[in-house]
């Protein structure tokens, strides 16, 4: 009998979870998009104009602090709705208070939960954007080697699809990888 019930759980676990990992991931790449999007605007570059689909694909995984980010969001959003039900069942005059009584209406925590936690991302992926532009000038430089043995040297920005991206003093440089022969990348960090 003990097993039968642990089967039956298994089942509609693997059920439920089969259903919610393509949301799952669609959201890590939606959030991906938008941190990279934010990475790329600071310094006057559209992503959308050199990037593929496919890019946008892993762009969850393509950087650690997105992953971190977004596991840690997670982890902030059961904290922050436990407790809520937490301060609404200890202390339900000042949740009252606080919601502006809104809380009793049906349509108040979904549109709640929706607007801080889109909120929460933009005002993340900017401030990973505001992080990222201030980190490259720290960067080493990186010598790109072109077709015709003319070369560049730059700290790099990013690359997306079949462009790299190049700070050079002041400037952003736009190069296409089928533009260059050789990367060459300093020895450390």
């Amino acid at each position: 009998m003990e097993n039968e019930t642990q089967k039956n759980t298994y089942e509609r676990v693997t059920g439920e979870l089969s259903r919610f990992l393509p949301i799952g991931y669609l959201i890590m790449v939606i959030i991906g998009m938008i941190f990279n999007y934010f990475r790329f605007e600071m310094f006057g570059l559209n992503i959308f104009q050199y990037a593929s689909v496919f890019d946008f694909l892993i762009s969850p995984f393509e950087d650690m602090h997105i992953l971190l980010f977004i596991f840690g969001s997670m982890l902030l959003v059961l904290f922050t709705m436990k407790m809520d039900k937490l301060w609404k069942k200890h202390f339900p005059k000042s949740y009252k208070k606080w919601t502006f009584k809104w809380a009793e209406r049906s349509w108040y925590k979904p549109a709640s939960y929706i607007f801080v936690i889109t909120a929460y991302i933009f005002y993340g992926a900017y401030f990973y954007g505001v992080y990222t532009y201030n980190a490259v000038p720290q960067k080493k430089d990186i010598t790109v080697r072109y077709q015709n043995n003319e070369t560049l040297t730059g700290k790099q920005i990013g690359k997306v699809g079949n462009a790299l991206f190049l700070l050079c003093g002041e400037e952003v440089k736009i190069i296409p990888a089928t533009a260059y022969k050789e990367l060459s990348y300093p020895l450390g960090k």
